[in-house]
This record gives C-alpha cells, structure tokens and sequence, in this order.
C-alpha cells in the first residue's frame, strides 16, 4: 500500500489541474447560436422604452419559469436569463449584466454569457485605465480608477478561462463594439478557443513561466513569424523536447535514491514476510517487529515515496507554463497533431476519445509500472500492484485528454526518458535474478550427484555391516 499512495495522489491532482482554470461551458449548436444572434440584433434596434418594457417582461418570466423542474422549461429560462443580461447591458448597467451574465454562465448558453462577461470586462478595465492616466483627475480618484481596471481585468480573464476546456470546434458570438451600449456595428461568430487564447494570451505575457518558454522556443530556433508565413513548428517541438531533458537531468538524482530504496525494500521483503506470519495476530508487535527490521537494514519506507512528490512542482510549472504559452503553440504540427494546442482526441462516433500520443503515452505508464513492480509480501498487495499496472494508464487517458497536445508530448517523452533509466539502473538485479533462476535451473536438471544416487540405490544396505555371531 506505500507505493499505492502517491498514484492516488497523482489520480486527485491531475483532476483539479485539467480544472483548475474552472469548468468550461458548454458550446452552443449553431443553429441557437444564430437565433441568438438575432435576439440580440433585436434589442440593439429596440430603443429604450422598449428595453424596460422587455425587461421587466423578461424579469418576471425567469422567476416563473426557473421553479419548475423540467428541463425544457429550466433551458428556456437560462436563455431569457441571458436577454436580461443583454438588456442590462443595454441600458449600460455593466453590474447588473455581469450578475445576470454569471447566472446563465453554467446553462447551455454559458459560452455566450461568458464571452459577454469578457468583453464588458475589458471595456471597463480600457475605461479605467484611461482615467488613471488622466492628469486631470485627483490622486485618489486616479488610484480608485487604477485598481477598477485591475479587477476588471481579473474578472474578464476569469471568464476567459473557464471556456479554455471547449472543443476546438465551438463558435461563439463577439460583438463590434464590445459593450451593447454602444451602437452596434457587426456581430461575428468565431471560434471560441482560439479566441479565448488569443486574448489570454495578452494577460499571461507577463508571467515567468510564459517567458521561460518564449526564452527556449527562440534557443531553439524560433523567430517571430512575419505576417502572412506559416509558423514553423520545430523550435515549438525541440522547446518541450528540450524541457524534458532538463527535468529529467534535474530529477535523475531524486530518481536514483528512489530506486535505490526500492532496492532496499526487496531486500528486506522475505523477512518482512516471515515477521507477518509470526506476530499475524499482534498488530503492535508487528509494528515493532518491522521498525527493527528497517532499522537493522537502514530501510527508510517512504524514501521511494518522497522523490517522486518532489517532482510535483516540476510538472505543475510545465503545466502551468503549457497552458500560459498555449496560444503560440496554435498551428504548431507533430506527425498528425495539426495544433498542439488542441487536445489529442479523435472522434469516433461523436464521442471524443484519446488520439495515438495518449494511447502511446498510457503504453509508455503501463511499461513504467511493470517495472517499478516489486515482489510484496502478500497476494491481496500482489493483485493491488496488478490492479494499479492496468487501471492507471486507462484513468490517465481520460483525465489528460482535454489537455493540449503540448503538455501530453512533454508528459510522453519525460515517461520514456524516466523508464529508460528505470530499466537501466535495474539491469543488474534483472541480471542477478536471472543467473540465480538459471544455476536453480541447472541444478534441478542435472539432479543429484553420482555418489548419492549410488547410495540411495543401496538402500540400508550402504551402512555399516553387522558383526556376525560366533
């Protein structure tokens, strides 16, 4: 059960990383995304006695309609939710839309709320922006002004996030100007996560890790493209290749003492074993029992356990460092991968499912977890080890498979370099073990010496003579 636990960790934390940005929202089919459009359309040629008039209307219709349980009604509610919304917007009481825009964000039509919530973010962060650099205002009034753009900010980038998870197919509607105070100019539908990257992309430029892999995506080759040319995608590549490389040399030597305790364990596993049938009905004197072992053998039990937590950090900054640097990596081509950005999934059936870099990678786990394998002291851990050897490449599959393409290629190759050095530092046990199964083997075949069989064949007969009588 000790090795078990850090992989229940890994299976606890990978959920809250795919999720960290929050939930993504559903992506509107089409055919009601237009019909939304048209709505929209609608109020912004409705002046503002007809605004109030639809308002209040609306108002009282969500408040009938969000009681009843069935789902039909539910869903008709959360649309007119996002009309109140547009209608507060409207009569430019941002507040009031960004309340109502959050209500309608976790229904169906929770990407056009969000993108809404977005865009009257950045248009108030713009406005306030501009006031704290007016000379002309007061310090304090400057200072209010400044900390406004900065939470506005937050609050557009928030919603930006939480539509990072959608499919790279999913449309959403943006509007020309960005608030529905203004007159409207166009209404476009483009694509929701490219979109979304790109203007993350604007907010996370400033962040260390975003720089970090600016910094090796240009070591390796990488330029800034010129208008009109397709990205060239190896420095993108050799980037991860190259951050791969540097946390595994950087890891190798926590690696090393990991697998040298695991050494220690099987050691020591056939004594453990005999303790645990001698004191199986004393609990305290096992416990005892094995301390003195460990201690005797200068085993310490979680030093294969602590390494492989401290490479934790590594991976939540390449994570986070993926995720920041995501929008460069649109474009980005590996073998079939037409964007790295994108998930590795296909779609079978209208059902998305891991593409070949998962699967190669759930391969690369399960090939790691044969190896780490050690003999343990009873059936019940033997056939957990075998349970976890199968189980966690097939959950890691679908908990990584909404995570871009970039992350599971770095994730791939640092397997493969670390099972690498697992079989490497483990070849001379596997070569101790072989050449005593194989002198077992031989001395099983070849049987007893001559001179044993000779006197087994004479039976009582090889002793010693008895004495006649006179």
């Amino acid at each position: 059960m000790r090795r078990l636990w850090p992989l229940a960790l890994l299976l606890i934390l990978l959920p809250l990383l795919v999720g960290c940005f929050g939930p993504g929202a559903v992506a509107l089919p089409l055919d009601q995304l237009s019909s939304i459009r048209d709505q929209f359309e609608e109020l912004d040629n409705a002046d503002r006695a007809a605004i109030d008039e639809k308002l209040t209307t609306l108002r009282q219709e969500v408040e009938t309609e969000a009681e009843s349980k069935d789902r039909a009604v539910q869903a008709e509610a959360s649309r007119k939710r996002l009309l109140v919304a547009y209608c507060w917007e409207r009569r430019g009481d941002f507040s009031d839309a960004e309340t109502s825009y959050m209500q309608a964000a976790r229904s169906p039509y929770g990407s056009v709320a969000l993108f809404r919530t977005a865009q009257i973010g950045e248009y108030r962060a713009a406005k306030a922006a501009a006031d704290a650099e007016d000379p002309n205002l007061e310090s304090d009034r400057r200072e209010e002004a400044s900390q406004l753009a900065k939470l506005e900010r937050q609050k557009a980038q928030k919603a930006l996030e939480q539509v990072y998870n959608m499919s790279p197919e999913s449309k959403v509607l943006l509007r020309d100007p960005s608030v529905a105070s203004l007159p409207l100019s166009a209404w476009r539908t483009v694509n929701l996560r490219y979109e979304a990257y790109r203007r993350l992309d604007e907010y996370y430029r400033e962040k260390p890790s975003y720089q970090a892999m600016a910094f090796l995506v240009k070591l390796c080759g990488g330029r800034q493209e010129l208008a009109g040319k397709a990205k060239r995608s190896y420095p993108y590549v050799f980037a991860i290749v190259l951050i791969a490389v540097l946390a595994k040399l950087i890891t190798t030597p926590l690696t090393a003492a990991q697998f040298r305790s695991m050494r220690k364990l099987q050691i020591v596993q056939p004594h453990l074993k005999k303790l645990q049938d001698k004191h199986k009905d004393d609990k305290q004197a096992m416990a005892r029992a094995q301390m003195d072992l460990f201690k005797e053998h200068k085993v310490n039990p979680a030093g294969s356990c602590l390494p492989m937590l401290i490479q934790f950090p590594i991976l939540i900054w390449v994570y986070y460092a993926i995720r920041y640097f995501v929008f460069q990596f649109e474009g980005v081509h590996f073998l079939y991968v037409k964007s790295l950005a994108d998930p590795d999934v296909v779609t079978v059936s209208g059902m998305p499912v891991p593409g070949p870099l998962l699967i190669l990678y759930g391969i690369s786990m399960y090939f790691s977890q044969k190896l780490l394998a050690q003999p343990t002291a009873t059936p019940e851990q033997q056939q957990q080890q075998k349970m976890m050897a199968y189980m966690m490449p097939v959950l890691l599959l679908f908990v990584l498979k909404s995570l871009p393409a970039a992350f599971i290629l770095y994730w791939l190759l640092q397997n493969m370099l670390m099972t690498g050095h697992q079989w490497l530092i483990m070849r001379p046990q596997r070569e101790l073990a072989a050449a005593a199964e194989s002198v077992t083997t031989v001395a099983e075949s070849v049987g007893p010496p001559p001179e044993a069989i000779q006197k087994l064949s004479q039976g009582n007969g090889g002793g010693k003579k008895k004495k006649k009588r006179r």
